[in-house]
This record gives C-alpha cells, structure tokens and sequence, in this order.
C-alpha cells in the first residue's frame, strides 16, 4: 500500500487490490470495465469524477487497510 501515490494507475491498483473494485464502484466509477484503467492515473481518475485527489487517495489507502485487515483477523 506504500507504493501507491497519485501516479499510480487505476489498473496497478485493481491487481494488486482486487477488492478495491468495491471501493471505486462506491464512487461511481466502475474501473474494472473501463479501457481507460490502463493508463488513468489515480489523480486523472479522481479529478475526472469530481474528487480532491489527496482525499481520494487517503480514502483508497484508508479501504485497502480495512479491507487487508479484515482478511488477516
């Protein structure tokens, strides 16, 4: 989850994260039937949804820690 940043691409994140499909979705982004995953920044995504970029991307870091957390409990 370090790794992750704002240059980081929506593709990167759904491999790495499948899980995070679920968080995207809530966003009304459905990156894992888009094309443009591929090479969509984070940044890029969030700013084409109308979201602050920091924000979304601490709230993506913040579901991938709840998420990984739960697995492990």
């Amino acid at each position: 989850m370090k790794t992750i940043n704002l240059k980081t691409t929506i593709q990167q994140v759904l491999r790495k994260y499948p899980f995070t499909q679920k968080f995207f979705n809530s966003k009304n982004m459905y990156c894992n039937i888009c094309a443009c995953k591929k090479h969509e920044t984070i940044f890029q995504a969030a700013i084409n949804y109308g979201h602050d970029p920091e924000q979304f991307l601490q709230e993506l870091k913040e579901f991938i820690a709840k998420n990984e957390k739960s697995k492990t409990s």
